[in-house]
């Protein structure tokens, strides 16, 4: 038996995936612990794992800076402000993560962490000065790391198709080296200060020299990368298992008509999606059901002229698990855990990126086939529809999503995970044929 310490910010998005991971690593007779903020305390201790709160690190202002209308959401057209808001959340953090999982390691003596990538006091620090095994589970569905094949930082774009684009790409890539250049400098000179050295290359990269590198993905939806390290492991959507009780329709909505899911996921800013979506679907032959949040009062929310169409359903909460097999089409702002637990259902998607990863989500859809990217600035209530009734009208969509739901199926999902993982304690890698040479995990799927 070994013990696992997830690290983990205290967001939904981030939280639940991780939990999903966490199960099979306890049915398989480990122990499990999350150090995380308070506001997740009851999700963690109610599936029966242990809790370490951040106790130095201030979640209130973590929050102000990820969450908040005036944190990173509002610096979207001010690159410098951008940049310190990030670096205050990711780096700034460092010596209070520190200081937290130090004494965690101290009192409970984890064979191993389990890392946000946004929490970066164990890849950074930790792994080489305690000498743990990191294993970096990347969240999002797309691998940031660098090559020709990765993400430009700072600048969503589709994938590149000729010369030009790749020479835009590569200029564009060395742009945003530069431009965050000093976050490297300081990350190293933190490093330097715990008699480290400095690094090699940014600090998004060097979470792949650590022993695992997980991708909530596969390689199918990401372009079909050749250019990862061997630490890299594409292991499919992690997603929880539904509820017992959540199975079947939701009340009040008729069946004999497709369903359409609406939600902006756990992040609720300006209402824009869900206000085009209750004036424009209205239109379509269609039941929508549109999710608002639970921590927003709907008589607060400007969604348009009311009583609604009768088509549109409009609910503070609804249970994606429960949903799902009942869907046609799902529109979303591109969170991860709900695109991919409908792309992992065959579902075809309608994807509005406001933000963070979610445009280069975005792009891998339309590039899949298994849905739409439309633009932020190009929403209206008209296009709203009309992107809607395509992905329900031509079976090609929903062909793609099953297709991207059978790669997903391949790579194994939580269980996978977990298995890549166990497989990382060098007593277990050993038994199991595991290669640790190096301190890099060479066993690849």
């Amino acid at each position: 038996m070994s013990r696992f310490l997830f690290t983990v910010w205290p967001f939904t998005g981030h939280i639940h995936p991780n939990l999903a991971i966490a199960g099979p690593l306890r049915e398989a007779g480990h122990e499990v612990a999350f150090y995380t903020g308070e506001s997740a305390r009851n999700a963690i201790e109610a599936e029966g794992f242990g809790f370490f709160p951040l106790q130095r690190v201030d979640e209130r202002t973590v929050n102000r800076i990820a969450l908040s209308p005036e944190g990173i959401m509002s610096a979207q057209r001010d690159p410098r402000r951008l940049r310190s808001l990030y670096r205050q959340w990711l780096l700034d953090t460092v010596p209070d993560q520190l200081a937290d999982i130090e004494a965690i390691l101290e009192e409970w003596q984890p064979d191993a962490i389990v890392c946000d990538p946004t929490l970066w006091a164990p890849f950074l620090i930790l792994n080489e000065k305690r000498g743990i095994p990191v294993a970096v589970f990347s969240l999002i569905p797309a691998c940031h790391l660098s090559g020709p094949g990765a993400p430009v930082l700072g600048f969503p774009s589709p994938r590149p198709r000729n010369a030009w684009q790749r020479a835009r790409a590569s200029v564009l890539t060395a742009a945003g080296r530069w431009f965050l250049r000093s976050t490297r400098e300081a990350a190293s000179r933190l490093r330097l200060a715990h008699g480290l050295p400095p690094l090699r290359h940014s600090v998004t990269d060097h979470a792949a020299t650590m022993p695992l590198y997980l991708v909530p993905s596969s390689p199918e939806f990401d372009y079909g990368r050749t250019d990862l390290p061997p630490s890299v492991h594409y292991v499919g959507p992690c997603l929880r298992p539904a509820a017992p009780s959540a199975t079947g329709p939701i009340d009040g909505v008729p069946a004999g008509r497709p369903w359409v899911f609406v939600t902006e996921g756990t992040v609720h800013l300006d209402p824009k999606l869900l206000r085009c979506a209750a004036q424009g679907l209205a239109k379509l032959p269609v039941e929508a059901i549109l999710a608002v949040g639970r921590h927003r009062g709907l008589d607060e929310l400007d969604l348009g002229p009311r009583p609604f169409a009768p088509n549109i359903h409009v609910r503070s909460w609804v249970d994606l698990n429960a949903l799902l097999p009942c869907l046609s089409g799902l529109v979303n702002v591109g969170g991860p855990s709900t695109i991919m637990a409908a792309l992992n259902t065959g579902i075809p998607v309608v994807i509005v990126p406001f933000a963070w990863d979610h445009p280069e989500t975005g792009f891998r859809i339309q590039e899949s086939g298994a849905g739409i990217h439309l633009a932020p600035d190009e929403l209206t209530p008209e296009r709203l529809a009309a992107a809607v009734a395509r992905i329900l009208e031509y079976p090609d969509y929903r062909r793609n999503a099953m297709r991207l739901a059978k790669s997903f199926e391949r790579a194994g999902g939580a269980t996978r995970a977990a298995q890549l993982i166990e497989a990382m304690i060098p007593a277990r890698a050993e038994r199991s044929g595991g290669n640790l040479a190096d301190g890099g995990f060479q066993a690849r799927v």
